[in-house]
């Protein structure tokens, strides 16, 4: 057992030389394998900082940049009109918007998107989430003129940093080719029996109506408790007569 140890201690002994007798040799070799490990390393390390940092950035400025929408909607009045709408849906604060009308179209209900004032003026101011909306045009009479007609807008303002920016923002009328409504709106019909409650009560208040009230008195109730206990002595009368009649 003692002769197996000491020959496993002799191998080890001759491994652990060999390895020291090469990295002596080798020493330059291996300095210059490490060395180009580190810059390596160094240089995926300093990358992934970069874009680390670039994405920080982006983040940064997703979260402070404005960002103007224009897009048509339904009316909530009624299906057949539809409302012009300006949102800043970005996260900062927009200034100095301006509209540069690229492509429009004549409408007969409603006007020309270059003639609304807020389109011809611009928008001082619009921070995040703010909107303005607008009425634009009703299709009746009109939809197989204007259903495959386009808009083009160019709007451009400036962010908190005053830098400029513009975008050209293109509306197809078609998206709303085919378009049906069933029912109504819910939120505009109670809004109008809202306004209908609203209208009884003032006429009852001024007294322009008058409520037809029916009265029920005591008297009233013994009359109605006389009438049924006299159409319970009946019936009690007419089971009894059979009765009577029998031997």
């Amino acid at each position: 057992m003692e002769g197996i140890y000491k020959q496993h201690l002799a191998v080890v002994k001759k491994e652990m030389n060999d390895f020291l007798t090469f990295v002596s040799q080798n020493k330059e070799a291996i300095t210059l394998f490490f060395s180009l490990a580190v810059t390596i390393s160094t240089v995926v390390y300093a990358i992934l900082t970069w874009r680390l940092a670039s994405e920080t950035i982006k983040m940064r400025k997703a979260q402070t940049e404005p960002k103007i929408s224009i897009y048509l909607q339904p009316c909530q009045a009624s299906f057949h009109f539809f409302d012009l709408v300006v949102k800043n849906i970005g996260a900062g604060p927009a200034y100095d918007v301006k509209f540069k009308i690229l492509e429009e179209f004549d409408v007969k209900e409603g006007r020309k998107l270059s003639e609304m004032d807020f389109i011809k003026e611009g928008i001082k101011y619009m921070p995040p989430n703010y909107s303005i909306i607008s009425f634009f045009l009703g299709v009746l009479g009109q939809y197989n003129e204007i259903i495959d007609k386009n808009l083009q807008i160019k709007v451009i303002y400036n962010n908190s940093e005053k830098k400029e920016t513009f975008e050209i923002i293109k509306i197809n009328m078609s998206q709303f080719k085919g378009r049906q409504q069933l029912g109504e709106d819910p939120m505009n019909k109670i809004a109008q029996n809202i306004e209908k409650i609203q209208s009884d009560i003032h006429q009852l208040s001024s007294g322009y109506h008058h409520l037809l009230v029916d009265t029920y008195t005591a008297e009233d109730r013994e009359k109605i408790r006389e009438r049924l206990e006299k159409q319970r002595q009946e019936i009690i009368q007419k089971q009894q007569k059979p009765k009577e009649n029998n031997p």
